[in-house]
């Protein structure tokens, strides 16, 4: 890896010299991680000119956020302090000098003198600055307080004076935004200027073999077999490899749970390489994207809202445009789609998502969840529906010749008049029978028609999906816009025919719940991670029936109702539970008729306590509720 590189520190250390090199390249692509796995073992090969036996010492110093020389020369006397300690060995007279303002700021090392030769002792016993290469990193991230004058200027002192072999490493486009850092002084301290080129490939093989090859192999054998795209992501993202690391330990925590779940979960493991792929290509996306800084909470939600499939890409490739119509400034979507999807479909998953931001833990159950809708497995085998769209995807479907084409058009066709897809897949069918520009020649009425007859037959199969709105996106170039936004707008409707179907059958169990088991009923709707802390269910109870449970309640537990509804109607309500401010209202006048209520007793009390409740509830929504 840089052998070239190496070879012009090689020369440089075998020369006398009055000057320092720079390694110069941007931030993040490994210049420090060159140095000291790759450029230092091979300094300490080299000798010295003035003795063969002794070999080169490199020393590795940061300038991050360093405020003066004097933090310079202690952090030196640092790094040579371990060396000296070890094996009795002096700094000769003058290195100590040099670094002399910088020892004396130490105090918790005891006698530093004794570190620092007089003129007798043996030359044997010293440590010089002819032994010792510094390698000065960080200089463009040094501390403002930190003049780049003053610390040229003695990086310029050690060279000239000492004849001290220095390479800083820095990115020299940062450092051209200081006034200071002249033409000039630049030629007096820097000899020879490198430009560091990472060879991304091996450095990879070398970063994961170093974290996972040992503790983690099942996940080093993955990243081995996936080098290819991963690494091609990263080169499209300037060779950072800060980013390629935050996304290695990000996916870490992804890949084991999954991996898990493969091997415990029969029908889940159909079309693992699949899932594997989908999953690798979201995660690296967004965590470059979210690590580099493009992807913040200005633009979550176009991320979110991509459509997950391209109903035009391929249309757009096969079309006949001139490529002479005006171009628009391309979007951020536009951008991360031909970064990292020009030549697959897009996913989102939310779980993933969510956690790279930091929004929330990763839950695998939840990428369970999004992976099963994407993948709809019968009995531990992919039902002949889904095959039969995958073979008409792009880009699979020009492996097809125009007799199977066409008989895999009506094959999936046939599956839509039996209701088999789930609503997000009727919009993809339609669009796959209407593409390249009708190639099939279907009447478009009556094909729509078609679509929306099948859509009805399979109302009873389909399962509530809370973002179908989100993943039904139209693009303005896709054929037949109009004709497609109409069935997805009617795949949108059987959606919301679903939830409220599923709102009914739940209304009539949390019914049954309240009437048979009240200590349940409360813990079911208070829990606030589920679908009724925050939905008007009240509205959908029958009053007379509510009466009536009232009416069956302990003492106690009238005084548990009175607390339920002190806490679901605190101050600030939340804005979905407003229409409840009636129900309460007819609650409370409907325990206040009778004429029994007249009479002092417990039972009384109790009840006087829920109206008490119920009027502090009450008062509690806005005024024009």
């Amino acid at each position: 890896m840089n052998e070239n590189l190496i070879e012009i520190i090689k020369q440089y250390l075998k020369i006398e010299t009055n000057y320092a090199v720079i390694m110069n390249g941007s931030y993040g692509i490994g210049k420090t991680y060159f140095f000291k796995n790759s450029l230092s073992p091979a300094i300490t090969e080299i000798s010295i000119p003035r003795d063969e036996q002794k070999k080169y010492i490199p020393i590795h110093i940061s300038l991050f956020g360093i405020n003066s020389v004097e933090e310079v020369q202690t952090q030196i006397f640092f790094a040579l302090y371990p060396i000296l300690k070890n094996k009795g060995l002096k700094l000769a007279a003058g290195i100590g000098k040099s670094i002399i303002r910088g020892i004396a700021q130490i105090n918790r090392l005891g006698d530093i003198d004794k570190y620092i030769a007089d003129i007798d002792v043996n030359a044997n016993e010293w440590i010089n600055y002819d032994e010792i290469v510094l390698c000065f990193d960080d200089l463009d991230r040094k501390s403002d307080n930190l003049n780049i004058k003053d610390i040229l200027g003695f990086i310029n002192t050690l060279v000239e004076n000492h004849g001290a072999k220095i390479l800083i490493i820095a990115n020299e486009k940062t450092l051209q935004n200081d006034e200071d850092y002249t033409s000039e002084l630049r030629e007096k301290v820097i000899g020879v200027s490198i430009q560091f080129n990472p060879d991304i490939d091996s450095v990879y093989d070398l970063i994961i073999k170093d974290r996972y090859s040992s503790a983690s192999k099942i996940y080093f054998n993955f990243l081995e077999e996936n080098k290819a795209p991963i690494i091609d992501i990263i080169k499209k993202n300037e060779n950072n490899l800060r980013n390629l690391i935050f996304f290695l330990e990000h996916f870490k925590v992804i890949f084991y749970p999954l991996v898990n779940l493969f091997e415990t979960d029969v029908d889940f493991k159909v079309s693992k390489q699949e899932k594997l792929k989908i999953v690798l290509s979201f995660t690296l996306a967004i965590s470059i994207e979210y690590k580099v800084g493009n992807l913040n909470s200005t633009n979550f939600e176009t991320i979110q809202r991509l459509n997950e499939f391209s109903l035009h890409g391929l249309d757009m490739l096969l079309s006949k445009k001139t490529g002479t119509e005006k171009k628009d400034k391309k979007s951020y979507s536009d951008i991360f789609k031909e970064k990292y999807y020009s030549k697959d479909n897009y996913f989102y998953l939310d779980s993933i998502f969510m956690y790279i931001i930091g929004q929330s833990a990763f839950e695998i159950e939840n990428l369970k969840r999004e992976l099963n809708k994407l993948f709809v497995v019968e009995n531990g085998n992919i039902p002949d529906t889904q095959k039969t769209l995958n073979s008409l995807g792009y880009f699979n479907c020009l492996e097809l010749d125009d007799k199977n084409y066409r008989k895999t058009t009506n094959k999936m066709l046939d599956y839509v008049d039996q209701g088999k897809y789930q609503l997000v897949e009727y919009p993809t069918a339609f669009h796959f029978a209407t593409r390249f520009n009708n190639l099939l020649g279907f009447n478009i009425d009556k094909l729509k028609i078609r679509f929306k007859k099948g859509i009805d037959k399979g109302k009873s199969n389909y399962k509530f999906d809370n973002h179908l709105h989100f993943r039904l996106v139209l693009d303005e170039n896709t054929e037949f816009k109009d004709d497609l936004s109409e069935i997805m707008k009617y795949c949108i409707n059987a959606n919301k025919n679903v939830e409220r179907a599923n709102v009914k059958k739940n209304i009539l169990e949390l019914e049954q719940l309240f009437e048979n088991d009240f200590e349940n009923f409360l813990i079911t709707t208070r829990d606030t991670h589920g679908s009724f802390r925050f939905s008007p269910f009240w509205l959908d109870i029958s009053l007379h029936k509510v009466y009536k449970v009232i009416n069956q309640l302990s003492n106690i537990q009238l005084t548990e109702l009175a607390f339920y509804f002190q806490d679901r109607y605190r101050i600030n309500i939340y804005e979905k539970l407003y229409p409840e401010k009636d129900f309460l209202i007819d609650l409370k006048n409907k325990i206040n008729s009778p004429q029994k209520r007249k009479v002092k007793n417990l039972r009384n009390a109790s009840l006087d306590f829920l109206i008490k409740h119920l009027d502090e509830s009450i008062n509690n929504f806005p005024s024009q509720q």
